[in-house]
């Protein structure tokens, strides 16, 4: 095994009793031998029987400069509403939810933590719909690849699992191994450095320019200035090396900045 796919080892938690530490072993060794999306899935099913809470996904995505995930790759949806994966998805909230904009491979985080930092209109934009359908309180656990600008998180919703500080741990320790099988599931196709050069605005903003959208829509979509999307675009232009805006869109989808892929049910 090569040094960038070796697993990150995290300790096992201290005073764990046996069957708590027969059980985290045993998830490790389970996930350890995951081949497919499908094993990697019926594992987390089962995963979530054991816990106490009322969601699970799964997520792989790329990396930008400040460990943030810019760019979602790959969802395991164990069970979402659908209706917000989609939804989700459709509005780009990946550039808006402040867990995504945290340090991935870092300690586990706690949502409510997290949200009550949100300053910007569409951070809290995002807050106030997810609270709409009981997505409020929830804990995500990460772990990253920083050599291959590949970050995974899982995130599971309920306030339990919050109460009981070492199943949290637990997890954390569990998190790396999730993180390599998602890896050998998702296959990914390595991007290109000058993808990975874009800021979160100037993804977000290529997000809609390769939606047809002009820059009043897109200062109208992200509640900025057109003055301001102007700036953006033209950084894009010239961190992709391209000609003008249709250039740096066509290059932009070939080094990878595609579309959000859809959640898998």
């Amino acid at each position: 095994m090569s040094p960038a796919h070796m697993i990150e080892i995290r300790p096992l938690p201290l005073g764990l009793s046996a069957t708590r530490q027969w059980s985290l072993l045993e998830w490790m060794h389970v996930v350890g031998h995951v081949e497919d999306e499908n094993q990697l899935k019926v594992f987390l099913e089962d995963l979530k029987q054991q816990l106490p809470i009322e969601h699970m996904m799964l997520a792989l995505g790329r990396l930008n400069p400040s460990q943030h995930l810019q760019k979602l790759e790959k969802l395991i949806n164990v069970n979402y509403p659908l209706s917000w994966v989609e939804h989700y998805m459709q509005e780009n909230f990946a550039n808006c939810d402040p867990i995504l904009h945290t340090p991935m491979g870092k300690a586990p985080i706690y949502w409510k933590e997290t949200f009550a930092f949100a300053k910007s209109p569409l951070e809290k934009r995002f807050i106030a719909e997810a609270r709409s359908i009981g997505l409020i309180n929830g804990i995500s656990f990460s772990a990253a690849s920083p050599r291959q600008n590949i970050g995974c998180l899982i995130s599971m919703t309920g306030e339990e699992i919050g109460r009981d500080a070492q199943l949290v741990e637990m997890i954390n320790s569990l998190v790396p191994h999730l993180h390599h099988a998602m890896l050998r599931v998702a296959n990914l196709v390595p991007m290109s450095p000058s993808a990975m050069l874009l800021s979160n605005r100037e993804y977000d903003i290529f997000h809609w320019m390769s939606r047809g959208k002009t820059n009043w829509e897109i200062a109208t979509i992200l509640e900025i200035s057109e003055r301001t999307v102007k700036f953006h675009v033209a950084n894009i232009i010239r961190k992709l090396n391209a000609n003008n805006r249709t250039h740096a869109i066509v290059l932009g989808l070939q080094h990878g900045l595609q579309a959000p892929i859809a959640a898998n049910g």
